[in-house]
């Protein structure tokens, strides 16, 4: 059915209010030890086997350069791509706002794995903040969702032994 040019004319476009504030991980890379338990603890929470592959946040570190690490991890944007991009293009969105964290959360049984998400993030692709696995012959997309389910908060933060990771709920943060 097509829209007339006085149709055209009159719509007005869809609002788009401004979702929550999330909670956020902040990180001091100055007291990380490099020690990718974040990383082991977080992909056992989620997926139930010890692989970093797996895991929400990442550790990104050379070996034969004396730097500092560099934690990859969602920032839970005040405005998110990644949701906006799931819910323009898909009738039962898979991306939801968590309304107890507040947390950007891709729902997995009905990701479609069409990658939207990822692609608007504007982090990626240069931090690994949006990744996939395969499950049961499809590709599923995940993301911290701050542990969401978990009464303690976000596991990576309780496990990091010199506390380079804080927890900042969404009452607490201000420009971060």
């Amino acid at each position: 059915m097509a829209i007339s040019e006085t149709e055209t004319k009159t719509k007005t476009p869809m609002a788009i209010e401004k979702p929550p504030r999330s909670g956020v991980i902040i990180v001091d890379n100055h007291i990380c030890l490099e020690c990718r338990e974040c990383e082991v603890a977080c992909s056992l929470y989620h997926e139930g086997e010890c692989n970093p592959n797996l895991s929400r946040i990442h550790v990104r570190f050379d070996d034969f350069l004396p730097i500092f690490p560099e934690l990859e991890i969602c920032k839970q944007c005040d405005w998110p791509a990644c949701y906006y991009a799931c819910i323009s293009i898909n009738k039962d969105p898979a991306m939801y706002i968590d309304p107890k964290t507040g947390a950007r959360v891709i729902d997995e049984a009905k990701c479609k794995g069409c990658g939207a998400c990822a692609r608007a993030c504007p982090l990626m692709p240069e931090k690994t903040i949006i990744k996939y696995k395969e499950v049961d012959g499809r590709r599923v997309y995940f993301k911290c969702d701050l542990c969401k389910d978990r009464p303690e908060g976000p596991v990576c933060v309780e496990v990091c032994p010199p506390g380079a990771l804080k927890f900042i709920p969404a009452s607490e943060r201000r420009g971060r």
